[in-house]
């Protein structure tokens, strides 16, 4: 099988890729660096890229996995809906350029942005969605957009993603709490906390969401299936913020220094989004310990990197 990963460089992208080298049965597809705020310049990078992937491709099996995206919970709407229209471009550029093997698309969305507003946790693939930010807009909008535009081009799977970390997060985006906690620490910095101690998230070590996303390409297509599929990913071991603080001051043996704040984004935060994974989260081997200890490792490494550059 023959993959393209749009938005190799992030913490998604990037672990795909990485897994990715661990399966012979899968090659990457690289394409050209893609100039995201040139909308001209992107529409032609994804025709030539998508025209480029389908000669690669040839007869063999094939999968887009989109792993793009910098918007948060904080992000006004006008920002967020560019991503839709970049998702928009590449669509297009692939039902022109369709590879003539089977293939799928997969669209990384986000439990939490969908569930936000949602009632009666737990969550699952039978909850209403109910997002309360401009992100969780962007997400369903996204959704809706691959299983309209896709349908008769190749077979669609959106996974429903919960809170993923891991080494190489992006410290510049307002996401990402894991990373933010150790970067307090390590840097003596207080941490603004706009929610309550005893909110849940379910966080996902990102290369074992890496893993569910490969499983999922990797399904045999057959007439039968459907033409798109759901999935929640996750843990499936939910954890509230006291512990988490609580694990991060234990790993790095020093204090989260914590600053009580307030921000808008709260507004578009749920205190409960515990998710039963669908399938069960098999794929989900790192524990949360392991998965904290090995993001303290990298950060402690590039921000040391970076204060003797």
């Amino acid at each position: 099988m023959l993959i393209w990963i749009v938005g190799r460089g992030g913490l998604l992208g990037s672990a795909v890729a990485r897994r990715m080298e661990m399966r012979p049965d899968i090659s990457e597809y690289l394409a050209l660096p893609l100039p995201w705020n040139d909308r001209e310049g992107l529409e032609m990078a994804f025709q030539a890229s998508a025209a480029d992937f389908a000669r690669a491709a040839a007869h063999q099996p094939w999968a887009i996995v989109w792993a793009a995206g910098h918007a948060s919970v904080s992000t006004p709407h006008a920002e967020a809906f560019a991503e839709l229209e970049a998702l928009d471009l590449l669509v297009s550029a692939v039902t022109v350029h369709r590879p003539s093997g089977v293939g799928r698309f997969f669209l990384s969305s986000s439990a939490g942005g969908v569930f936000a507003g949602s009632h009666h946790p737990p969550f699952t693939l039978n909850t209403s969605v109910a997002p309360l930010s401009a992100y969780g807009e962007l997400k369903l909008a996204q959704e809706s957009l691959v299983r309209t535009r896709l349908d008769g081009v190749c077979e669609v799977d959106i996974g429903r993603l919960s809170n993923l970390y891991g080494p190489g997060q992006d410290l510049v985006k307002l996401q990402g709490l894991i990373s933010a906690l150790i970067k307090a620490v390590i840097t003596r910095t207080p941490i603004n906390v706009f929610v309550s101690l005893d909110t849940l998230r379910d966080y996902l070590f990102v290369d074992d969401a890496a893993d569910a996303i490969l499983d999922i390409c990797l399904r045999p297509s057959s007439p039968l299936h459907a033409a798109w599929a759901m999935h929640l990913l996750a843990s499936g071991q939910p954890v509230s913020l006291g512990h988490l603080i609580n694990l991060v001051q234990d790993i790095s043996r020093a204090r989260v220094p914590l600053a009580l704040g307030v921000h808008a984004s709260a507004a578009g935060q749920s205190r409960d989004l515990r998710i039963i994974p669908a399938p069960l989260a098999t794929y989900a081997t790192t524990s949360l310990p392991q998965g904290v200890k090995l993001v303290y490792l990298d950060l402690l490494q590039r921000l040391q990197a970076n204060s003797l550059a």
